[in-house]
């Protein structure tokens, strides 16, 4: 049986994606087809993709990394 992932981990994996200079069609693909965030899918399909570019841009200039590398 798999674990569900966290709200925690749903969240890192949407600030990994939207600092990842992927465009946002790919990112929205990515979060409502990744299995591992199945419980929110249903969520992320009610994304305005022009949101999600405006986000992705806004983590571009105002997102500071940790030094491991993460959001």
């Amino acid at each position: 049986m798999t674990e569900k992932p966290t709200l925690e981990e749903y969240q890192d994996a949407l600030l990994e994606l939207l600092t990842s200079g992927l465009p946002q069609k790919v990112i929205l693909e990515s979060l409502a087809t990744d299995p591992r965030f199945e419980s929110y899918q249903d969520y992320v399909k009610n994304f305005d993709p022009d949101m999600v570019e405006v986000a992705c841009e806004l983590m571009e200039k105002w997102a500071k990394r940790k030094k491991d590398g993460t959001p």
